[in-house]
């Protein structure tokens, strides 16, 4: 052993791997959670069973308005209130409040806007169903 001193932490290539690895990791855990495809035996558990084609007019389907298929923006809840350094106690808990209060508004939001679009897609299925 020569005395060099030899360097413990992990070089930028190691860390980039292990990041990698980490979301390598994840997204096949995450492939796990997703649902299984339609089956035959599965068929019978679904409540709309894939209808036989139908000629019907597109004027007589009411469609989902296309402003509710657009992606939503994420939400802007940075706190932008002025801030000491280093933030006292009160200034953390207003801070938290206030992105608790805008992240909790913005779900509101978009979780009205889904049940929207839900009943929308539902009135398309009766009328298809229907038909």
């Amino acid at each position: 052993m020569s005395g060099e001193m030899v360097d413990s932490q992990p070089s930028g290539w190691t860390r980039a791997c292990a990041g990698i690895v980490a979301v390598a990791l994840c997204a096949v855990a995450l492939g796990g959670c997703a649902t299984q495809p339609v089956t035959q035996a599965h068929a019978k558990y679904l409540k709309y069973k894939p209808a036989t084609k139908v000629s019907i007019s597109r004027a007589q389907i009411p469609l989902p308005d296309r402003v509710l298929l657009q992606r939503q923006p994420e939400p802007d809840c940075g706190f932008r209130g002025t801030i000491s350094s280093p933030m006292t106690a009160e200034e953390i808990r207003q801070k938290l409040d206030y992105e608790q209060q805008c992240y909790r508004q913005s779900e509101s939001n978009v979780r009205g806007r889904l049940h929207t679009l839900q009943d929308a897609v539902e009135d398309t299925i009766r009328a298809v169903e229907g038909r």
